[in-house]
């Protein structure tokens, strides 16, 4: 019988995978971001937990998830030279470990702007990605406003 793979495992998959991708870049930013995230593995929260003895797997995992947001935009903006190559090692992680990811983020962006105001951190940060997506475009003013309003009236705990 075959486990099922929490958040945080899938997670934790896919910064793993995303290591082994971006070490195969034969570029210096590549070789970076590839010996960081290499380092996630199954032993990632023990580790953590040696210096923050209260953490706990889903706050380690809206981490994680909150730096695959981060991610996202850092690869787009590499050097044109290796940007596609990124590009395709960063896409080719998270369909390989967490393909439901990105469609889950915009699900829950959509429950978020529909019910108009911003619960929770994770929230705000989901609000915070999609407006580095979208600013400077010229193209999304109103969906800008939206959001900049929502973010400035979340208060949060």
């Amino acid at each position: 019988m075959t486990t099922k793979k929490t958040k945080y495992d899938r997670l934790v998959a896919v910064n793993k995978r995303l290591g082994e991708n971006f070490l195969k870049i034969d570029h210096p930013n590549m070789q970076i971001f590839g010996k960081l995230f290499s380092k996630a593995g199954p032993d990632l929260y023990e580790e953590i937990k040696k210096t923050e003895p209260t953490v706990t797997r889903s706050q380690i995992a809206a981490g994680l998830e909150q730096g695959i947001r981060d991610l996202s935009m850092n690869v787009a903006g590499q050097p044109e030279e290796i940007r596609s190559d990124a590009i395709r090692a960063f896409n080719d992680a998270l369909q390989s470990e967490y393909p439901e990811f990105l469609e889950n983020d915009k699900k829950r962006l959509t429950k978020v702007l529909q019910r108009g105001h911003v619960r929770s951190e994770n929230e705000w940060y989901l609000l915070q990605h999609r407006v580095d997506e979208i600013e400077g475009s010229g193209e999304h003013e109103e969906e800008l406003l939206k959001l900049y309003e929502m973010m400035d009236n979340y208060v949060g705990g």
